[in-house]
């Protein structure tokens, strides 16, 4: 019997066709290999040294280093995969030492020594140019001597990104410049004096984004930051004191902004902000989100109140708790003379109408609800000038169907000369929404047909 030629064995032709990716990746320019690399794991990037010889250290050309030890988890084994990731971290600073490494991320979910994490940072900040430098890590941390002078040190950086559960950071001078930094983020970070003791200086004449979560700067009297292309500004104390007797954040003061956006949201109790000048903010979003703090209502009004003044020529606010603020308060607010949108969260009806008197510009007001209602106060007020001129929008954002709302709904119509739109949103109740909305209509369409505005909405949240 004859028989056919034989078929071609499989493993020769995957040999083949793995040759032909070899070769075609052989093709590819450095630059760009290294690039296509970067955007890759650290981890993965190695791995791609088993397809080749001449891929064993390609990866070391990487610019972008990614460490987390996240990837490393193996739960079979006694210590998780920690001990791997520790010889991982150290093998690749080694090899990567003579690279152009721009970029260094390191997660850590696990604790590991403080010593270790130290070197790493001073190793990556002494070796190589660095541009964007992020360590998340969920165990506490002490900056050592050398860590902290390696990150002053760092002419390069661009974004600095600094998550921990706490950390202390000694700060060397009282004068420090990142001549590049353009944004830069802290979490859990507290600044502590070094060898001098006065106002801190930041020169930052790159910045554009400044964000910080529960930050202490216990350094100095006070930091001034300077950065005249700063455009946004986001703090975040949401985070109580453990008691009264706990030091406080120093007094933080910005100089030469051009704002866009300010943010700050917490408890209002930790630390005065400052703007140099009002005009800073003139073309910002301000943003004061506030939380109740039942121990310390007058001092988050106080602190609301300072902070509420430095936006008198802001354009647009948001006001979260201004119902924390006292009648004294209320009675010198400043003239904002530029404000054209308000938004405000539960509210008196003292502050509500103390805002409206001081913004004869203002064409929108949003806001959730009124906390305490002085229908004496609003039958007695005089008639705020943007009612009169300017106001054009009214939202009722969350609508519980109270009297008192009805009342401030007919307030504004009859007083609101150029008023153009008025909605109401009815708070979602999972019982009788339906029937609530109903009734609130009723109501509001029994008072007299007096009002000029053309479109009224209702919905629910």
């Amino acid at each position: 019997m004859e028989f056919g030629s034989a078929v071609p064995k499989e493993k020769p032709l995957k040999k083949h066709k793995a040759n032909e990716v070899e070769d075609l990746t052989n093709k590819l320019p450095e630059l760009l290999i290294s690039h296509i690399l970067s955007l890759l794991p650290t981890k993965d990037a190695v791995r791609t040294s088993v397809l080749s010889r001449r891929w064993i250290y390609r990866w070391v050309s990487i610019t972008n280093l990614d460490l987390d030890d996240c990837l490393f988890y193996i739960p079979k084994r006694k210590t998780g995969g920690i001990q791997h990731f520790k010889n991982f971290v150290n093998r690749t600073l080694l090899l990567t030492k003579g690279s152009r490494v721009e970029s260094f991320s390191l997660v850590m979910t696990n604790k590991i020594d403080i010593s270790l994490l130290n070197t790493w940072i001073s190793c990556i900040l002494m070796h190589q140019k660095i541009k964007n430098l992020r360590i998340h890590s969920k165990s506490g941390w002490t900056f050592s001597t050398l860590a902290f002078q390696s990150l002053f040190n760092s002419i390069f950086l661009e974004e600095l990104d600094l998550k921990m559960l706490s950390c202390d950071i000694e700060v060397p001078t009282m004068d420090v410049s990142f001549g590049c930094l353009k944004f830069i983020k802290l979490n859990g970070i507290a600044f502590i004096e070094g060898s001098s003791y006065g106002y801190l200086n930041l020169s930052l004449p790159l910045l554009k984004k400044f964000e910080t979560i529960n930050c202490d700067w216990l350094c100095a009297e006070g930091v001034y930051v300077k950065a005249p292309l700063l455009e946004s500004i986001c703090i975040v104390q949401d985070r109580l004191p453990l008691s009264d007797d706990d030091e406080r954040s120093c007094e933080i003061k910005f100089f030469d902004c051009h704002l866009k956006e300010f943010t700050y949201r917490g408890y209002a109790i930790s630390q005065p902000l400052i703007l140099s000048d009002p005009l800073i903010a003139k073309n910002a979003r301000g943003n004061l989100i506030l939380r109740k703090w039942e121990d310390g209502t007058s001092e988050a009004g106080l602190c609301e109140f300072v902070l509420l003044n430095q936006f008198n020529q802001a354009k647009f606010i948001n006001f979260e708790l201004s119902e924390v603020l006292t009648q004294p308060n209320v009675a010198v607010l400043p003239q904002f003379s530029m404000l054209i949108h308000l938004e405000l969260g539960l509210t008196l009806c003292e502050v509500l109408l103390g805002l409206l008197q001081r913004s004869p510009l203002l064409k929108t007001l949003s806001f959730k609800g009124i906390s305490k209602f002085d229908q004496e106060l609003l039958n007695s007020t005089s008639v705020p000038d943007c009612l009169a001129s300017t106001l054009h929008v009214v939202k009722f954002e969350r609508v519980n169907g109270y009297e008192h709302e009805l009342f401030l709904a007919k307030f504004f119509m009859e007083k609101g000369m150029v008023l153009e739109r008025m909605s109401f949103v009815l708070a979602n109740q999972a019982l009788g929404k339906s029937k609530m909305m109903e009734e609130f209509k009723e109501k509001f369409f029994s008072f007299k047909k007096g009002f000029s505005f053309a479109i009224v909405e209702f919905s629910y949240d």
